[in-house]
């Protein structure tokens, strides 16, 4: 493997043409004409390595299976590929002998109402799995509600023998089932929209791993990370190889990497890649036979996930880009770890590209390839591809792209892992030998971590129906898109070891805290447990090669503990107007509220545009670390760099104790604490009153907002009509006299800050004030009658849900 692992990635002119041809806007094909203008500059099928024999390539190919179908349209990403509207009906399954070209291809199954959207083969060789999507319209189907854009059915998981018989439909319901596998116990895994949520930062589905038996009952989920599970692959010690979009208060572009897990659910594991960034995507990863590495398709977070082909060896470890190798560096994604703004150069994205690897041997792989020039419309054909490079045509079909290769030889079985043993427990448990282990050990002093806080991230029940806000509809807070909830938390012993439960079948994340209950380490992944397992490690972010202390950990000389509700007294949501917001109430509004708060900070809870003065203004004045995930951190967390740690706020709460005659006690700082390391959110439910306006929250988007600025936009003012030029913090929708737009502008002699020679408004009397006062007191009007989620006698909007539906924008159920 060594030619692997020094393979030049140096980029070509070949390549730069190349890409300058691929398209970013979703068209189905490119003209001929357009096609025929670079034939010059693309690479030739053998280029690079001279000794490759073609012919001879193709004839050791196996008996192979494979899918003919329109490529997709642009999805918005990987994450939600199998829910946009991007597919073309027509197209079927083919067999087909590469040794034998003159028996031509056998079709299997073809409907020309629908479309595939991939395939897999049984062990023996003998069935195949498929999930088929119809897309034409019965005359049934116009007198019917279809949901979301009229799509008649969803993807469902389907089953064929080889030779065309035995055709029988799997899965039914409202729900897209896709990518299934064989398991070897005979079960069937696959992945789905039956965890009834959305994505976070995408319209559109979410979806996990399932399992069920042979003839679709007992469907159980197995992964409970909140976003989307994609690819699985059966490995031979029968652990589930599959790629994980996750963000866990990091970048949203880049973790969509590689993960193990057994059929069961227990034991979820990091196969490779939490940390990579170029390319953003790591996907249909196989093991290569005869080797320690493993094949994948490298492509982009957005678009259509195509690209390149690369080996990855782990035995670099599971996050060193030199374990990656892109054996098809014309498409130019060079592994890193680099940090960049957004998806960076590993969003770069093709449409005729590379997609669909499976290796027949250590140096003989089938993949699906667009990126040759073609007679007719560009379309995908079936290559035989050499580790160097060097790739040969098996077939093609000159009316329709050609997709999904599988071999047609039987495999030796996977070992089959057995399940846990059924339980009533509604938790599992955790076992920590020493926490100090890796890089917390390094930065901070032993005994400083007192417990360990347990979150999760809850999913999102409801599609975007807005413009978004801070990158996310409905808009949850100024960092994370979740909705962040708290479990409490559980003690570490004076060792370092902690033993205790957790909540099986949900998502999870931890937090080593201080005696003071602030943040000393985050988690920047999620993990779970299943009803009844146990779960360990040595430390906090060690190698796994790392060993455990010799010494019995005094956690395992007792029980596991029990959590510890939060400090606002019970388990759920963390919600900013109930859990943080009374503290300010009792310990600092006196000083910090009003038309001219104390050091120009409002620490008060009346409203803004999305939040409330408190919340804009801790956050916009930078007095708490938060993160803003779609500028997130790709690298691990490192300890007492993020959170209550390193906020300004929690210096001043703890200064305060001196000074203020009403003494804040240690449960109210700490709810305060538990709230910054949360990342800092503001809403505790997806519930809104204004769907349609940014955010589903935005109380500027009534016709007041732009009386205001009419009133604001006098000639002194240096503001264009219709141009705003204010925070959010400063217009206050329950005190309007308050806003900082009126008294920032307000002569002194009247009562505001600005100096009498230069200000604004010379006196609340002045028309431009009253008009303004009068604007802001309109959109306080309409706020109290139809109040927002994060006041009282709030009345939210049903949502509309379709599990099953397209989607090709940001409103829909």
């Amino acid at each position: 493997m060594a030619r692997y692992r020094h393979m030049t990635q140096s980029k070509s002119a070949s390549a730069a043409v190349l890409a300058a041809g691929m398209l970013f806007a979703g068209l189905a094909a490119l003209p001929e004409t357009a096609w025929a203008a670079k034939k010059g500059g693309l690479p030739e099928p053998n280029a690079g390595d001279p000794s490759f024999d073609a012919s001879a390539a193709v004839k050791r190919c196996p008996p192979i299976a494979f899918v003919k179908r329109e490529h997709f349209q642009r999805p918005f990403g990987v994450g939600t590929l199998y829910c946009w509207n991007v597919f073309g009906p027509g197209g079927g399954i083919y067999t087909y002998d590469p040794a034998h070209p003159e028996k031509g291809e056998k079709e299997i199954f073809r409907r020309d109402d629908g479309t595939i959207f991939d395939m897999n083969v049984s062990y023996d060789a003998r069935k195949l799995l498929f999930a088929w999507m119809r897309l034409a319209k019965t005359p049934e189907d116009k007198q019917k509600e279809l949901g979301y854009r009229g799509n008649p059915d969803s993807f469902h998981i389907y089953e064929i023998h080889v030779d065309g018989t035995g055709l029988r439909q799997i899965t039914t319901g409202r729900f897209h089932d896709v990518h299934p596998v064989y398991l070897p116990d005979g079960r069937i895994a696959f992945i789905s929209t039956r965890g009834k949520s959305y994505s976070m930062c995408q319209p559109g589905l979410s979806s996990a791993l399932f399992t069920m038996n042979a003839d679709g009952t007992d469907i159980r989920r197995i992964e409970f990370s909140t976003l989307a599970d994609i690819s699985p692959h059966v490995l031979d010690d029968g652990s589930i190889l599959f790629m994980r979009w996750e963000y866990q208060d990091k970048s949203l572009f880049t973790l969509q990497s590689l993960w193990t897990i057994n059929p069961d659910g227990t034991r979820l594991q990091l196969f490779y890649g939490n940390t990579i960034t170029n390319p953003n995507v790591v996907w249909q990863a196989k093991p290569i036979p005869d080797t320690e590495t493993f094949l994948c398709t490298l492509g982009p977070h957005h678009g259509n996930p195509v690209g390149a082909i690369g080996i990855l060896d782990r035995r670099y470890g599971l996050e060193d880009p030199k374990g990656l190798v892109n054996i098809t560096p014309e498409y130019e994604y060079v592994p890193s770890t680099k940090v960049h703004a957004g998806g960076g150069p590993g969003d770069k994205q093709y449409y005729w590209a590379y997609r669909d690897p499976w290796p027949v041997s250590k140096d003989l792989f089938l993949v699906a390839y667009g990126g040759l020039p073609h007679e007719g419309k560009p379309r995908y054909r079936i290559y035989a591809l050499h580790p160097g490079g060097a790739k040969a045509m098996v077939i093609e079909d000159k009316a329709i792209s050609c997709f999904n290769p599988v071999p047609l030889v039987p495999r030796t079985l996977p070992k089959v892992v057995l399940p846990m043993p059924k339980t009533q427990q509604d938790y599992g448990t955790f076992f920590v030998a020493d926490i100090y282990q890796g890089p917390l050990g390094r930065r901070v002093e032993r005994g400083q971590v007192k417990e360990i806080r347990i979150l999760t991230q809850v999913p999102k029940p409801c599609n975007m129906r807005g413009q978004r806000t801070y990158d996310h509809d409905p808009v949850i807070s100024r960092g994370s898109y979740y909705v962040k909830a708290c479990y409490g938390t559980v003690p570490v012993e004076a060792d370092g070891s902690a033993y205790f439960k957790a909540p099986s079948g949900v998502e999870l994340y931890f937090e080593a805290v201080d005696k003071d209950g602030k943040e000393v380490h985050r988690m920047g992944s999620v993990t779970q447990i299943m009803p009844g397992e146990h779960q360990s490690c040595v430390g906090c972010h060690e190698p796994r090669s790392a060993t455990a202390p010799l010494t019995r950990p005094l956690a395992m000389m007792r029980a596991p503990s029990g959590i510890t509700p939060p400090p606002w007294g019970e388990a759920g949501p963390i919600d900013f107007v109930r859990h943080v917001q009374p503290v300010f109430d009792t310990y600092c509004v006196s000083c910090h509220s009003g038309p001219t708060p104390a050091k120009d900070l409002d620490l008060s809870g009346d409203k803004t545009r999305f939040f409330n003065m408190a919340y804009d203004s801790l956050l916009e004045r930078k007095l708490v670390h938060f993160i803003y995930i779609n500028q997130g951190l790709t690298d691990n967390f490192r300890p007492l760099e993020t959170g209550s740690s390193v906020s300004r706020l929690a210096g001043y709460l703890e200064d305060c104790q001196g000074r203020s005659q009403a003494k804040m006690p240690d449960n109210d700082r700490r709810k305060v604490y538990a709230w910054i390391d949360a990342n800092c959110p503001y809403y505790s439910t997806y519930d809104n009153t204004r769907p349609g306006t940014p955010g589903s929250r935005d109380l500027w988007a009534g016709p007041w907002m732009k009386q205001l600025n009419s009133a604001l936009a006098t000639p002194s003012s240096g503001a264009r009509r219709g141009q705003p030029r204010f925070k959010h913090m400063d217009v206050n929708l329950t005190h309007p006299e308050n806003s900082r737009v009126l008294v920032a502008g307000l002569a002194q002699s009247a009562g505001g800050l600005a100096p009498d020679k230069s200000a604004l408004f010379k006196s609340k009397q002045d028309p431009n004030y009253r008009a303004a006062l009068s604007a802001i007191q309109a959109g306080k009007n309409e706020l109290d009658a139809r109040p927002r989620v994060d006041m009282p006698g709030a009345k939210p909007v049903p949502y509309p849900v379709d599990y099953g539906g397209l989607y090709t924008g940001f409103a829909g159920p």
